[in-house]
């Protein structure tokens, strides 16, 4: 027989041509990691980060790789399990073998050796090139990568070596159940007989990796052939099941240090549950499998949809009971933005101005600059660069930047940055031994937020959160939204852990700049505007007389939900609205009726500057008077002017998809057209070009492409944003900066 057909009928090939023609769904969750680890599929978020520099307790070490490779043999284990359900009955030579599963592991081992010879050379370049770590601790890492895999696949070989039997020492004993659950998913007797289920192999492969030819099972009785089938395939159903509550256990160590896992490994492990998932509907409802997925997904859409087995996150400290649901209409936000309510709001608001004021008049300086900070989206790379702008640039001016700022605005990870820089100004002035301006401060936002985050997903919110927590007055369950809150608490040492009414006062008093996040309302487009001060001015523009003719885009939260107890609202869950970027944090569901639910402030201001050019509108008049002008320093993660992308390569599907590219792909370059001409009719009010614009860009230094979006950063790209910094355009505006604030 000519070689090639020699290893097409050997048993390795025959199972891969088995997968490719029935099993696609499989491959694909394999293709998927393969894309994650190549970085050419998450790209954007860090998924390749993740999968190639597990981190555990902060650290990229040999115990990540450890725990990473663990979690890989269990995806491995899996893979087999599941593929052994479906398969096994086509190959009825396996029931004549010694050990019958583990040669069958052996044999259908292509294509997790496939990806792992991808992870393997991907890890070790990013590892030296990205991580810049030594090549001795490359070596030690990936060993211990290798070694977990071996240990978790070692110990499922050994059980199923151990209970699984072939023809020769199979004993028959029927179990409760067993044949109820495994009957008809078997070949029968007549399908054996027949060959109806066989393929064609020639050989296999052996422990020791030596090629044997295939026995002939027509002489055996087909009745004891399907007895060692039944028996091997019950021994993996309660694996896989047992696997599946583990899994499920896990969910209540959540809160604990030691139970979150390297992110790469959640990965793993929900590729896992996939295909277990899948495996047991194909195995259970052979052809019916499909509909049966669609049908099980179509209901559970359903029964979510009424709050069965669905829960919904909150916003930590506000008071969610039925009866006490505020109502969510036009009627509702008209009532907020009365003239009497929105001139007792500009009044408190022009008391802090003044406070402001007299901090920053001198004799030299009576009309001081009012600088507006505006901190763009943008992940974590957002956070690290807004916090390093402000303490550099701080330092540059000589503590003017800080101290003349009076307000805060943007989306994301910018405004957990400039958050993090404020309660460092906040705790400096009530005497504890800090500045704003030290680099532990930017360390400690530097730390990993996202394995927190994958752990809860995996672990606990695909399942019904179980484990409980108090805030405020009332229970809240525990999901990847409260972890990773807990998380930024645990990383920056308690600095997001005040309510947000602890800080009006300091606000007030012109201790701290105000600070006003405004996440995105998903059901109709507004933003909601979470201040501990009234806000009301700020729910629709300022137009005067046509004030009738303008609609409301805004909602006072404080003012909103009073009833529900706003001022307990956790300051950390206004940071987490406001960065609450689709699929990565879960949707924050508001209590009101009907029920609404808030998105990351970057889909509708990305930037901050739409909503600082409307609070210097509102106090326009103020700011003629008593300053020389506004300040906008916006610092942003986002080239302003992009490369323009031709269209002359598409084909039909790519033309129907433009629609939608030009709503979500240019919706940053839409607010940035919209907030230009913002700014230029803020100028144009104020008069006399009192109006500065500071942009400090976020360029890449040292890599071809920019750092990820994803709450987990690597070595590199932290180097890259401080580099940053230093570049000429920003070493440009730091000089400008310099000039406008002496």
């Amino acid at each position: 027989m000519p070689l090639l057909l020699q290893i097409y009928y050997s048993f390795p090939v025959r199972l891969l041509v088995l997968h490719l023609r029935s099993h696609l769904i499989l491959l694909v969750v394999w293709t998927i990691l393969v894309a994650f680890s190549a970085g050419l599929a998450g790209r954007f978020f860090g998924m390749h980060y993740l999968m190639l520099t597990p981190e555990y307790h902060g650290q990229v070490n040999f115990l990540s790789f450890l725990i990473s490779g663990i979690a890989f043999g269990g995806l491995v284990m899996i893979w087999h399990l599941t593929t052994y359900l479906l398969c096994s009955n086509r190959f009825p030579f396996l029931a004549t073998l010694g050990a019958p599963f583990t040669k069958y592991c052996l044999n259908n081992s292509l294509v997790p050796l496939g990806f792992l010879a991808v992870w393997l050379t991907c890890t070790t370049w990013f590892q030296w090139h990205d991580e810049l770590t030594s090549s001795a601790e490359i070596v030690w890492n990936i060993a211990g990568f290798i070694l977990g895999t071996l240990i978790t696949t070692g110990l499922f070989a050994a059980y199923f070596h151990l209970t699984n039997k072939d023809l020769y020492n199979i004993h028959w004993t029927p179990r409760l159940g067993g044949r109820l659950l495994l009957r008809q998913r078997l070949p029968s007797v007549q399908d054996i007989q027949i060959g109806a289920t066989r393929w064609r192999v020639d050989t296999y492969l052996t422990e020791r990796c030596h090629a044997r030819l295939v026995r002939s099972v027509s002489h055996y009785d087909p009745k004891v052939l399907e007895q060692v089938f039944r028996q091997n395939h019950w021994n993996a159903v309660v694996v896989l099941i047992v696997g599946l509550f583990f899994l499920m256990a896990q969910g209540i160590f959540m809160e604990k240090e030691w139970a979150r896992i390297p992110a790469g490994a959640t990965i793993y492990m929900l590729a896992g549950i996939v295909m277990a998932l899948y495996g047991a509907i194909r195995f259970w409802f052979r052809q019916w499998g499909t509909a049966v997925f669609l049908s099980t997904i179509f209901m559970v859409n359903i029964l979510t949809g009424w709050g069965l087995f669905n829960y919904r996150n909150r916003a930590y400290g506000l008071d969610y009971t039925r009866e006490n649901r505020a109502v969510y209409d036009y009627n509702a936000f008209e009532k907020i933005a009365t003239p009497t309510q929105i001139q007792d709001d500009k009044a408190a608001t022009l008391q802090i101005l003044e406070n402001w004021l007299a901090k920053n008049r001198t004799l030299e300086n009576p009309k001081p600059k009012m600088v507006l900070v505006c901190a763009s989206g943008g992940g974590h790379r957002a956070a690290l660069w807004t916090m390093q702008t402000l303490q550099k640039a701080d330092i540059a001016t000589g503590g003017k930047l800080l101290r003349q700022t009076a307000l805060i605005t943007g989306a994301s990870g910018g405004m957990m940055g400039a958050a993090y820089v404020r309660e460092a100004m906040l705790r400096h002035a009530e005497g504890e031994r800090i500045a704003p301006q030290e680099p532990e401060l930017l360390e400690d936002m530097g730390k990993d937020l996202l394995n927190s985050v994958s752990f809860a997903v995996v672990a606990n919110d695909l399942f019904f959160p179980i484990s409980s927590f108090k805030s405020g007055n009332f229970s809240y369950r525990k999901d990847r939204g409260y972890l990773f809150e807990h998380q930024l608490n645990e990383n920056t040492h308690g600095f997001f852990s005040r309510k947000l009414s602890e800080y009006r006062e300091p606000e007030r008093r012109a201790k701290v700049p105000m600070l006003i996040a405004s996440p995105f309302v998903l059901n109709d487009a507004r933003r909601l505007l979470i201040s501990p001060q009234g806000v009301s001015y700020l729910m629709q523009p300022n137009a005067g007389k046509l004030a009738a003719q303008v609609e409301i885009d805004g909602i006072d939260f404080g003012r909103f939900f009073a009833a529900q107890q706003a001022d307990s609202l956790a300051f950390s869950t206004a940071m987490r609205m406001s960065a609450t970027y689709p699929f990565i944090l879960p949707n924050v569901w508001l209590p009101t009726n009907p029920s609404v639910e808030v998105l990351d402030a970057g889909f509708r201001d990305n930037y901050g500057i739409g909503l600082a050019v409307r609070f210097a509108h509102v106090f326009k008049d103020w700011i003629k008077e008593n300053t020389s002008g506004v300040v906008l320093v916006q610092i942003r993660c986002w080239n302003k002017i992009h490369t323009i992308a031709p269209s002359d390569d598409k084909g039909v599907i790519d033309a129907l998809l433009t629609p939608a590219e030009a709503a979500g792909g240019n919706m940053t370059d839409i607010q940035d057209f919209e907030q230009d001409n913002a700014v230029s009719l803020l100028n144009d009010a104020l008069g006399g070009n009192m109006v500065e614009v500071v942009r400090f860009h976020y360029r890449p230094v040292r890599k071809n492409r920019e750092a990820s979006l994803s709450f987990h950063l690597s070595r590199r790209e932290k180097l890259d944003i401080f580099e940053a910094f230093y570049t000429a355009d920003n070493q440009a505006s730091v000089k400008a900066l310099k000039q406008v604030l002496r």
